[in-house]
């Protein structure tokens, strides 16, 4: 009698950020957010993961109870081990949110035949709600970076209106979204001037005068100490900025790798900054203060032991 003929399994591969996923080592260096959410939501990771053997990735997704999206990704991000920045990944995760809201909202309307005046209704509604949103969260800056970023992608027109009386609304509610703003490619043309009209006092509408006031209300933030000299900045925006203080014996010091790109707020006289690598691309504290410019990594250069460099992540 002929024995039962045993099925045999039949392994898939998975797609992330666009690439095959066979192993869990595949998996871990295409990681995204969006892919491996949409995987687990269908349960196609854990089918995945039981077709290829992985026994003790596939107990652990299956203990993953959390509806939170953002606690959810930090779960899957421990299963499968995936090092990872906390801001970067809450900031991905707010991004998608919007993305997904959007997408439900498009449909909506495909599906009821909205008339103009109701999408226009609905748009600067969703607007405002990002607005609020900032304000309600002045201190979650993954938040407040999403939010700008949705807004500079889909409220741009919007913006253009609006952009000084937001900038008044945060700069008084929520003092981080000014920065957020300032790592926005653009955004921050509407607040910072250019080298040549910082002389002049007006245009035919006010826009130059109402710009350098919102760059002095900029400035302001940036140049506030406490009686012992210590920048106030540091206390407003806490675990957002990065502090270094050290001489460097006049070398070059590298402080952050050119994956990243990080935005100077403050740096003394007579030390030196650039991209990370970037020979010959030194920058004095005449070229940096005031600038905000966005570096792609960091070298350093210092002449005392006391003085601060103070930069942020964009």
């Amino acid at each position: 009698m002929e024995g039962k003929k045993v099925a045999k399994t039949i392994k898939f591969n998975l797609i992330c950020d666009g690439q095959p996923v066979r192993t869990l080592e595949d998996l871990r260096n295409n990681f995204s957010i969006e892919d491996v959410l949409t995987y687990y939501d269908n349960r196609l990771l854990h089918r995945w993961l039981s077709v290829r053997g992985y026994k003790d990735e596939l107990e652990k997704v299956e203990k993953i109870h959390n509806t939170n999206t953002i606690q959810l990704i930090k779960e899957l991000i421990s299963v499968f081990d995936i090092e990872s920045d906390p801001l970067t990944v809450a900031e991905n995760t707010y991004i998608l949110q919007y993305r997904n809201e959007a997408k439900l909202l498009l449909e909506k309307y495909n599906e009821l035949d909205f008339k103009l005046s109701t999408i226009l209704f609905e748009y600067h509604e969703g607007y405002k709600e990002l607005i609020n949103t900032i304000v309600r969260n002045k201190d979650d800056f993954a938040k407040i970076k999403a939010a700008i970023k949705e807004i500079s992608d889909h409220y741009f027109y919007l913006y253009e209106l609006d952009y000084r009386n937001i900038f008044y609304i945060f700069f008084e509610r929520a003092p981080l979204a000014i920065f957020a703003m300032l790592m926005n490619e653009k955004m921050r043309s509407n607040y910072l001037p250019q080298d040549d009209s910082l002389n002049e006092e007006y245009d035919i509408d006010g826009k130059i005068l109402d710009k350098q006031s919102m760059y002095s209300s900029i400035c302001s933030l940036t140049n506030i100490s406490d009686h012992n000299g210590n920048h106030k900045l540091i206390e407003l925006l806490g675990e957002n900025i990065k502090v270094f203080s050290g001489d460097t014996d006049g070398y070059w010091k590298d402080l952050e790798t050119n994956d990243k790109k990080y935005m100077i707020i403050k740096m003394e006289n007579g030390n030196y900054v650039r991209s990370c690598g970037v020979t010959g691309g030194d920058l004095s504290s005449t070229d940096i203060n005031g600038k905000f410019l966005i570096l792609n990594g960091i070298d350093y250069k210092s002449v005392h032991a006391n003085h601060q460099l103070l930069y942020m992540e964009v």
